[in-house]
């Protein structure tokens, strides 16, 4: 992300885009009531007041006041809908309704009574996110991969199957098996090219991923510079998680906010269940926790985040007094999954409370 402009004396703040986790993050910033204003394409109504048959569309700049948004990471596209304040109006009717359909690449200003820590530390964390590398996680098998783009919201998991046939289907099985690399290889950079890939973890079971690590050695030694290997007793998505919780590939990936996620969620739910009594979950008792300064860490789903952001600020404003850590999690990754599961919200505590 790229900020263009801030203006906090007068509530504004201006925007770029650039990719996908940068739509995830202004999806946290953006609250409903605050103002928003961007390039977008209308279809503007004929001087009969129906629309153009031809379907002509008119690129405008308008203002709206926002009443409803709405991320979803699969589309790429983060949509954002209210009432028009302000616009041409000899094309718009202000009052009227309006979505912006906010896509990597654009542009958006966004005006708020008053800008938080919260929203300025998410911004901040937007623009230093566009510059960590990222990671490629590919869990190999006999004729099938697994790989995850751990990225700072989510992972992304992609799959690829091979035809090289069985073990005793000798015939044509190693040709098979370079065709099957070269397809994978593909893939990865295809992914490679969009994305600032820093390293590719190869990780499985069995033989395969030294296998395929020297096939890149012979034929991509670009690409083979990248590579770790790490044994795993899973493949699939389940070898990818486990890659993600191992403490050496934590080291590579630390400031990646996904597998941070994981690993404190992971914590939480360990300390629940051998009962140390450093843990607190779900929104009444973690408030108790943070009313009493016992919290180190305090993690927070973003939709529990915006259902309930007025009683959750404070909270998360008084563990920041105590020089405590406040974490974010997207509800959409695996590890949001899981604090959803105990109630949106959790706490690492520094001493056990009564």
């Amino acid at each position: 992300m790229r900020i263009e402009r801030k203006d906090l004396r007068h509530g504004l703040v201006r925007v770029r885009s650039e990719n996908l986790d940068d739509l995830w993050y202004l999806s946290q910033v953006i609250a409903v009531g605050d103002g928003a204003r961007s390039k977008t394409q209308r279809r503007i109504k004929d001087k009969e007041d129906k629309r153009s048959s031809g379907g002509e569309r008119r690129t405008i700049t308008l203002s709206i006041k926002v009443d409803r948004k709405e991320f979803k990471s699969e589309t790429k596209v983060l949509r954002i809908g209210g009432e028009i304040t302000d616009g041409p109006e000899d094309l718009v009717s202000i009052g009227s309704h309006h979505t912006f359909n906010i896509e990597p690449g654009d542009t958006i200003s966004i005006r708020k009574e008053k800008w938080g820590k919260t929203d300025l530390d998410r911004l901040e964390d937007a623009v230093k996110s566009t510059h960590r590398p990222k990671i490629l996680v590919v869990s190999l098998d006999e004729g099938d991969a697994a790989v995850g783009l751990v990225r700072e919201s989510r992972i992304d998991h992609y799959e690829l199957g091979g035809n090289i046939g069985g073990k005793y289907d000798i015939k044509g099985r190693e040709a098979r098996k370079h065709e099957f690399y070269r397809e994978l290889t593909q893939m990865l950079r295809n992914i490679m090219e969009k994305e600032n890939v820093s390293h590719i973890i190869l990780s499985g079971p069995g033989f395969e991923k030294n296998n395929y690590q020297r096939f890149l050695r012979e034929n991509y030694g670009d690409m083979q510079g990248k590579c770790i290997v790490e044994d795993t007793g899973s493949s699939g998505r389940n070898g990818i998680h486990e890659v993600l919780k191992r403490e050496v590939i934590h080291k590579t990936l630390e400031e990646v906010n996904s597998v941070q996620d994981l690993r404190l969620v992971e914590d939480i739910l360990k300390n629940i269940a051998k009962d140390t009594g450093l843990s607190a979950y779900g929104f009444g008792e973690v408030a108790d926790a943070v009313n009493a300064g016992a919290v180190e860490t305090l993690l927070v789903t973003d939709g529990l985040f915006f259902s309930r952001r007025e009683e959750t600020e404070p909270l998360m404003s008084s563990v920041r007094k105590v020089r405590g850590r406040v974490h974010i999690i997207n509800s959409e990754g695996e590890a949001g999954q899981k604090l959803d599961s105990l109630g949106g919200a959790a706490a690492k505590l520094r001493y056990a409370i009564s």
